[in-house]
């Protein structure tokens, strides 16, 4: 195994697809919006352990699509590809930046976040650890969804239930307990309090905060809702 990361197709024995056949593969999907796209091989350890540890928890809204070096026809790809894995974020088929070798889980959710969320205030929440303004557009249009789910804006991954939302009152979205195994806890003794950090489980985004005040006795999530997106709950 490569310390650095990743695997050079000289000493990986990767596959590259025959002249003949490369019109094969049908880049058309790749220009539609932003798209992630793996470089990688079958050989490679590194893009196993990539598809394992990062895209096998994967379910967000921007689509990850797996490409041999040789197959990235009529995109405008700027990145080395001499390596396995590689990563491409693009938007329109153009390359917007790329990362060769593994990533762990937080250094890909932190690209992702940088390429999906930019400068928007979700991002500084996200991996700043920023709270959203009380009463923020977002909160207002969440607040009163029809039934389903909250989920993770950059993994996709389900955090709350409607079901267990109620209004505190407090101007941030509030609810008596997360999905089960969704979220982690963490000391924060910022600001000079002492809290507990919710952060998602799969992409390890900051969500806010939960406390001992909700109804019944029932905890209270408090919880930003520029990093969540709201998913209607699928009938039958």
């Amino acid at each position: 195994r490569n310390p650095n990361g990743y695997c050079p197709d000289h000493s990986t024995g990767v596959k590259f697809v025959a002249a003949g056949n490369r019109a094969d593969i049908d880049n058309s999907s790749l220009f539609e919006g932003k798209q992630v796209v793996i470089i990688e091989s079958e050989t490679c350890p590194y893009c196993r352990e990539f598809r394992d540890k990062v895209l096998a928890n994967y379910q967000g809204t921007i689509p990850v699509t797996s490409r041999l070096a040789s197959q990235l026809k009529d995109l405008q790809i700027k990145s080395p590809t001499w390596a396995t894995p590689t990563i491409l974020f693009l938007e329109n088929g153009v390359e917007v930046f790329g990362r060769q070798g593994y990533l762990d889980p937080d250094s890909f959710y932190h690209l992702l976040g940088s390429f999906k969320l930019g400068q928007a205030e979700a991002f500084n929440v996200a991996f700043n650890q920023g709270t959203d303004a009380r009463y923020c557009r977002q909160y207002e249009i969440f607040k009163n969804t029809p039934d389903g789910v909250f989920i993770d804006k950059l993994s996709g991954a389900a955090l709350f239930d409607t079901r267990d939302r109620f209004n505190s009152g407090s101007g941030w979205l509030s609810f008596t307990k997360a999905i089960d195994d969704s979220v982690t806890e963490h000391q924060d003794n910022s600001f000079g309090m002492s809290r507990v950090e919710i952060r998602a489980k799969v992409s390890g985004i900051h969500l806010g905060h939960v406390f001992a005040d909700g109804p019944e006795g029932s905890p209270r999530y408090c919880i930003n809702a520029t990093v969540l997106e709201f998913k209607p709950r699928e009938s039958g």
